[in-house]
């Protein structure tokens, strides 16, 4: 005889204050011969790295997270009306990350310094989050378990049965997202309107996470 079973699906929250800042910039770079792309690249990266320095991040804190070397070609149409392609370029994106603990002053000095890299001209985006991921996992793993055990002995009530034993929990595998919804970007070329964003007061909203369990249970009557 097959045993009757009920599956729950329970749902870990948990509100926390950011307490680190996360910084992703991009330099780009495009020129027609590839050892001067490189070479402007290189130049663009020393700027970037001395004014970080200049406000007391070592050269070791900003991490390479993106690389990449395109082409770039445009359509054109000859004469006999024909189409074809041509070669325009080489295209660079350097992607870069590093982050600091919650100082608000210190992004504001983060903001300076990026936005006054004028050969450099990164794009930038400032995120929110925690530094301790590995315990506020823990807590949500554990605030789900709970919340599917709560909602199975309600059901169960209701229904006039009892639980038995656990029969099978499934985690959900995708990773909890510890990141504010505040954020503030800078897309390039735009330095000077972002010079005053240093001044701007700026309270981000807090880390909202969740994480999900489904739980089985088998059903005794």
């Amino acid at each position: 005889m097959n045993q009757q079973t009920l599956t729950v699906k329970g749902i870990g929250r948990e509100s926390l204050k950011p307490d680190q800042i996360l910084i992703t910039c991009t330099l780009s770079a495009n020129d027609t011969d590839y050892a001067a792309l490189t070479s402007l690249e290189a130049e663009k990266l020393e700027e970037l790295t001395k004014a970080l320095e200049k406000i007391g991040f070592d050269k070791a804190d900003i991490k390479t997270s993106s690389f990449n070397i395109g082409t770039d070609y445009e359509n054109y149409q000859t004469e006999e009306r024909v189409w074809k392609r041509r070669f325009v370029g080489y295209s660079l994106n350097h992607g870069l990350s590093f982050v600091f603990d919650y100082d608000m002053k210190l992004l504001k000095k983060v903001i300076n310094a990026l936005s006054t890299c004028d050969k450099a001209d990164p794009s930038f985006n400032i995120g929110f989050t925690v530094k301790d991921k590995e315990s506020a996992s823990d807590r949500l793993i554990q605030k789900a378990v709970k919340d599917a055990q709560r909602k199975a002995l309600s059901i169960a009530q209701a229904a006039g049965v009892s639980l038995g034993e656990i029969q099978s929990i499934c985690f959900d595998n995708d990773e909890a997202v510890f990141a504010s919804p505040s954020s503030l970007s800078r897309s390039a070329g735009g330095a000077e309107l972002y010079r005053g964003a240093a001044e701007i007061d700026i309270t981000p909203d807090d880390v909202v996470s969740e994480m999900s369990v489904t739980v089985v249970w088998v059903i005794e009557k």
